[in-house]
């Protein structure tokens, strides 16, 4: 579009260059661009009330006879405002264009094309990078928080490389992905890896590779445009159900050679217990004292105990005869003392003192008439929010642009990343049906950590050495663990891309883009042999651990021996790799011509191919001595053990996806007031059924738009500048979640006590009726303009009907699949998005600027054959219900406390109970009591800019209402004296009576623990974290940014030889305003997963932009 609008501007300056007759004065100077004093070739110079001028030349200069000393000139140049200056008598004139911000607003980008906004009949919004830049923000996808209306961005994780789940108008699928399509300069951006939006929260090592975007450098992009409704996707047909964000990035600019540095610190602040609802070291040894008066820990529990604290520690060295018992058989008060006046602040110790992140950026353009170029290179490096973390990126990026011939040029880019990343050691998390938890093994998260691990425990014992207590039956000091029990991800990824246009005719116009993409990623756990998770495995010290350690085997050829040991020595070495190899081409004929003044027709027709192979492998070593330079010792029982229970120390898989399919697109306008276009597409895909129907499919649009402030016979109140009604009806669709449309079939081997072979064994049958998720949206909107713009905005609302959803579907069992994955469930919603932007005041000093966008989308599921177990319902993410939300959070219906504080809970025929049954589907709705959606309904954000001369404050408030959150699981039938407590534990149950005042349990006594019969009331501690009173309104009003940034003075700038210079520093997280007071300091964004995932930080950023 620029090459375009320089064209039309340098033709239209060819027209107005007449050479000037008469005596007058000769002006000469060079036109500027406000924004970044780059030199502006093209621009008109006119002399005013006159139609002769000239054009600015490529270095931006211009020369120009005048008729008297008393003219006026004209500076204008399309994308900015136009500028009359008197010459009196001067005969030098240098000027600075300002970029006019609303006429750069008038076109849509949506990757196939550029379109005027007043012929856009969809709903669309398009942000300046410069307008929402965050230079302490890495991810660009992070950016659109409280940005645009209808756009929910969940920061589920703050680690680099995970993607924050971002949602375009709410959900359209139940167990596929609802994240939008990520398009780069018309190019799709293919995910380095699967991870659906459920797997985003896990904390899983993989959701590190989740975002492409985190690749991206974010000066490297120019503009987003968010396209909402079906109209403005419907070019993409199959793909675009859940919304497009197209990232344009920077191209070349003509002139001569600029390079332009930016960099920025950015420095974390480390959280505190005051933040956290955590009991202090004093508060929590008396609980470890009631614990020991109830038989919970004593020298007979600490023996074969898996975890413990300072209590147990001290038991063991009693045992030991290392220290002795207190006065008369009592606790030895001296040796607790030191651990009850610990008080660990464990952030404070395992989180930095300087918590630097640090980016640099320098591009380089130039060009002249033939080709523009643009370069650039990018560096980032994080040492990381704690002492497990860390992350370096490189990124650079080449465009050239040819101009070949007046109807013929090319654009090649070639971009390059690199990143090196470190993590905590981390397992994958299962979920637990028994007792409706996670469970994540060897967790060792430093956040996770921080908040669940007692605080009278120590990293450093009174000597400053390391202190060791028992994690998994062994020696466990968490700052050793982090050293040797960590995660290196290294992600390589490369692309190249041509995009050529040939002008036909004036009118008519042939596009073709090509690119081919390669990405590898490697991810690599290190357990060192000393790690705790190594030596988990050898931990045999007595015949209790021998027989309660899961990590031993039991030898089915010597029965009645005890477990025994299978990793003697060594560590373990778990690599994952993974290959993106991407092709795509798509080319296009675009058609326009207007016909008298009044018609105007467009008529777009092309097609698009996509070739997607990606592979992974996987392989474990097993026994794995560091310290003697890798060398591999593996016991055979221990490959024995792991089939035994199902784990493979190998895999290899391959997924190859082919797509193609074909669009046509055609507009018409009469007389700029009445506009209709219409969108139909054909796409395919191998992933689906065999059958045609099911293969192909057809998606299609409609969609008008009327322009009344263009009516001559609808008189409009003077205070509306424009007015702007649309609608849109269409079909649009998405690949469901990774469903087979084959049979699949894979092998393993038998486990026998005296032989084995190979088997197959049924993990799909085929579906060769498997289709497309499809979408029927209808969208009604309206866009406006009052006081002469001072006041702008958009209205939107609309229904979406989501159908043919991947859902689970019970069988008879024929075939040898219970269950079975297929087209099965429906999904509604309608909703409405608003945004309104003012200037509140303007003078020639001081500004101020409004943006206000709020959205509101509940959904409900229409058609769902199959209920969950209620285990799932309950969980923190929720469950997907008929005539509930896509995940809704349900609650055990809490009765209150027996009599010796027990909690209790009433079943499906209101009578009071300790337990359910977490298996059972039947009835869910009546057991259970609906507490509301998951996911938020409602988001969006308020930003106000102020500037005062060459000052400017950006603040952005977000925020999200419409969901609840499950607190933390904060009560068990049984604890250690290795985890934290809440403050909710001061007011517990006690003594009979207490439960008229409070809904906190009792620490149960051994007694009631011993029994089997008394497994019910056990379970009631897992039903009360699940409970009614265990839940938070998710509303909440954030402090997302403030930022204060100042543009040096020209006459400073100068003096270094620059031509911009600018400073800011800018606060990022900084607080939460409003939020349920029940959270205690929980994030209502985070889900405390452990694994890899921490909450995004408060952090303070300085950051320094200097142009050359």
């Amino acid at each position: 579009m620029q090459k375009i609008l320089l064209l039309l501007s340098t033709i239209s300056g060819l027209i107005f260059s007449i050479p000037a007759w008469g005596q007058g004065v000769t002006v000469t100077g060079q036109v500027t661009s406000a924004t970044d004093n780059s030199v502006l070739p093209g621009v008109n110079v006119t002399l005013k009330n006159t139609s002769r001028g000239t054009i600015t030349d490529i270095d931006g200069n211009y020369r120009v006879v005048t008729d008297s000393p008393n003219d006026t000139l004209i500076f204008s140049f399309i994308g900015f405002t136009p500028l009359e200056v008197p010459v009196v008598g001067q005969s030098t004139i240098n000027v600075d264009l300002r970029e006019d911000v609303q006429e750069l607003g008038e076109v849509v980008v949506t990757g196939f094309q550029e379109i005027e906004r007043k012929l856009f009949t969809g709903s669309a919004e398009r942000i300046e990078m410069a307008d929402i830049r965050a230079p302490g923000m890495v991810d660009a996808s992070r950016m659109l928080e409280g940005q645009v209306a209808g756009v929910t961005v969940e920061n589920v994780s703050g680690t680099f490389g995970t993607a924050p789940r971002i949602r375009i108008r709410g959900n359209t699928s139940i167990n596929g992905d609802n994240q939008p399509l990520w398009v780069v300069d018309g190019v799709i951006l293919e995910d380095l890896t699967n991870v659906s939006a459920d797997d985003i929260v896990t904390g899983n090592a993989n959701t590190v590779l989740a975002s492409s975007v985190a690749g991206l450098n974010p000066d490297d992009i120019a503009s987003f445009q968010v396209l909402r409704d079906a109209s403005a996707t419907a070019l993409y047909g199959t793909r675009a159900k859940n919304g497009v964000i197209v990232i344009t990035t920077k191209r070349g600019k003509s002139g001569k050679l600029r390079v332009n540095y930016s960099g920025n610190y950015s420095f974390r602040l480390r959280p505190g217990y005051g933040q956290f609802d955590i009991l202090n070291s004093g508060d929590e040894m008396s609980i470890y004292r009631e614990m020991y008066e109830k038989g919970l820990i004593d020298i007979a529990t600490s023996v074969r105990a898996e975890n413990f604290g300072p209590l147990g520690k001290m038991f063991s060295l009693i045992s030991e005869h290392e220290i002795n018992w207190g006065p008369n058989g009592t606790l030895n008060e001296e040796f607790l003392n030191q651990y009850e006046n610990a008080n660990t602040d464990w952030f404070d110790v395992l989180y930095r003192d300087v918590s630097l992140q640090q980016q640099h950026s320098v591009s380089l353009t130039a060009g002249n008439e033939n080709y523009n170029s643009y370069y650039s290179f990018s560096f980032l490096n994080d040492n990381g929010q704690t002492v497990a973390d860390g992350v370096s990126r490189f990124a650079g990026t080449a465009r050239n642009s040819f101009f070949i011939s007046d109807r013929f040029n090319m654009d090649v880019k070639l971009t390059a990343s690199y990143r090196d990343q470190q993590l905590p050691g981390s397992t994958d998390r299962d979920f637990d049906p028994i007792t409706g938890r996670f469970r994540r093994d060897f967790d060792i998260n430093p956040f996770s950590y921080a908040i669940n691990t007692s605080r009278s425990i120590r990293p450093y014992d009174n000597d400053g050495n390391l202190e060791y207590f028992r994690r998994n039956y062994a020696p466990f000091n968490i700052l050793e663990e982090l050293n040797l029990n960590f995660i290196n991800v290294r992600v390589a990824d490369i692309a190249a891309q041509t995009d050529l246009n040939y002008n036909i005719l004036d009118n008519l116009t042939v596009r073709s883009t090509i690119q081919g993409r390669y990405a590898s990623t490697n991810r690599e756990h290190i357990i060192h042999e000393r790690s705790n998770q190594a030596e988990a495995y050898r931990a045999d010290d007595t015949q209790y651990i021998q027989e309660s350690n899961r990590l031993l085997f039991q030898d089915p050829d010597e029965p009645g021996s005890l477990p025994k040991v299978v990793l003697p020595e060594g560590g373990f070495n778990y690599l994952d790799e993974s290959d993106l190899l991407n092709f795509y081409i798509r080319n296009s004929i675009e058609w326009s011509e207007t016909f008298g003044q009044n018609h105007d027709v467009n008529v777009l027709a092309g097609q698009e191919i996509k070739y997607t192979d990606r592979s992974s492998r996987s392989a474990d070593g097993i026994g794995v001595v560091y310290e003697n330079g890798g060398v591999v010792n593996t016991d055979p029982d221990i490959i024995e053990f792991l089939n035994r229970q199902g784990v493979d120390f190998y895999s290899l898989s391959e997924d190859r996806e082919r797509f193609t399919g074909l669009f046509l697109n055609g507009g018409y306008s009469f007389k700029d007031r009445y506009v209709v276009n219409g969108t139909i597409r054909y796409d395919g895909s191998n992933r689906l059924g065999e059958s045609r129907a099911a293969r192909y499919l057809p998606t299609w649009n409609v969609s008008g738009a009327w322009n009344l402030d263009q009516e001559s016979f609808f008189t409009l109140p003077s205070v509306i500048s424009f007015l702007k009604l649309r609608a849109t009806y269409g079909l649009s669709a998405n690949l469901g979640p990774d469903v087979s449309a084959l049979l699949n079939l894979q092998s393993d081997v038998t486990i026998r006590p005296t032989d084995t072979e190979s088997f197959l064994f049924i993990v799909d049958l085929e579906n060769q009726d498997l289709t497309w998720e499809k979408l029927y949206e209808f969208n009604v909107g309206m866009d406006f303009g009052l006081m002469n713009d001072r006041i702008t905005g958009t209205v939107d609302y609309f229904e979406r009907n989501s159908f043919d959803l991947i859902g689970l579907l019970q069988t008879s069992g024929i075939g040898g699949e219970a269950f079975k994955l297929g087209n099965f469930a429906d999904l509604q919603s309608n909703g409405f998005e608003f945004t309104i932007n003012t200037l509140n005041y303007y003078n020639e000093n001081f500004s101020w600027t409004s943006n206000f966008n709020i959205s509101y989308v509940p959904d409900r599921i229409t058609r769902f054959d199959f209920n969950p177990r209620v285990a799932d319902a309950i969980s923190a993410q929720g469950a997907a219900v008929l005539n509930g939300a896509r995940r809704g959070i349900y609650s055990t219906k809490f009765a209150g406390l027996d009599g010796r504080g027990i909690p209790t809970f009433f079943d499906l025929n209101g009578e009071v109970v300790y337990d359910y049954d977490l298996q059972q589907r039947d009835s869910l709705e009546q057991i259970l009591q609906y507490e509301g959606s998951a996911e938020p309904q409602g988001a969006g954000g308020f930003t106000n800019v102020f500037t005062y001369k060459n000052f400017s404050l950006n603040i952005l408030l977000s925020y999200r209402f419409g969901y609840k959150i499950r607190l933390n699981d904060a009560f068990a039938p049984r604890y250690t004296d290795f985890s934290s407590f809440s403050r909710d534990f001061v007011d517990r149950w006690v003594v009979p009576g207490d439960e008229e005042f409070t809904d906190i349990p009792v620490i149960l006594d051994n007694q009631i623990l011993a029994g089997d019969a008394t497994a019910q009331l056990r379970n009631s501690y897992d039903l009360y974290n699940k409970s009614s009173v265990r839940i938070a309104d998710g509303d909440h009003i954030r402090l997302k940014t403030v930022r204060l940034s100042y543009n040096m003075p020209q006459s400073w700038v100068s003096k270094i030889g620059a031509s911009t210079a600018s400073l800011g520093v800018e606060g990022q997280n900084l607080l939460l305003l409003a939020s349920d007071s029940r959270l205690n300091g929980q994030d209502p964004e985070f889900f405390s997963a452990g694994g890899v995932a921490f909450p995004q930080p408060r952090q303070v950023t300085v950051s320094l932009n200097i142009g050359f």
